[in-house]
């Protein structure tokens, strides 16, 4: 697979993600973008790239940056919300282990050791 298309397929998933988040049908979001349901299909797909028209008029309608969209890098609250729903497999898990962790280190050893037992097995998973 080309960086190209390995780029395009990636923003084709958090696109198919932020529609369905905000409850839209690839017909939905084409007749925003002003672009067919089979267009939208294929941005979702990775078989074609978003224009930059169409990548502006989705930002601006759902509330969503360039950045995630593009590279996927937080800026927003809702971006991070959208990063958390595109993750796949044990990463979610293991995102939320480390922020248990994170939040356990009030001094509670008790909670601290599992914690990092689970993160280091969804490590060794991945």
């Amino acid at each position: 697979m080309s960086k190209d298309h390995a780029l395009n397929k990636a923003i084709g998933k958090r696109i198919r993600s932020i529609r369905m988040m905000n409850n839209l049908t690839q017909e939905n979001l084409g007749d925003m973008l002003g672009i067919t349901a089979q267009a939208i299909q294929k941005i979702e797909s990775g078989e074609n790239m978003i224009t930059v028209y169409s990548l502006i008029i989705l930002c601006e309608k759902l509330s969503v940056s360039p950045a995630y969209i593009l590279f996927n890098k937080t800026c927003t609250e809702r971006d991070v919300e959208l990063s958390f729903e595109t993750m796949e497999g044990n990463q979610k898990l293991h995102l939320l282990f480390r922020l248990l962790l994170y939040m356990s280190k009030v001094e509670n050893e008790k909670y601290r050791e599992p914690l990092e037992a689970l993160i280091e097995l969804l490590d060794k998973e991945e």
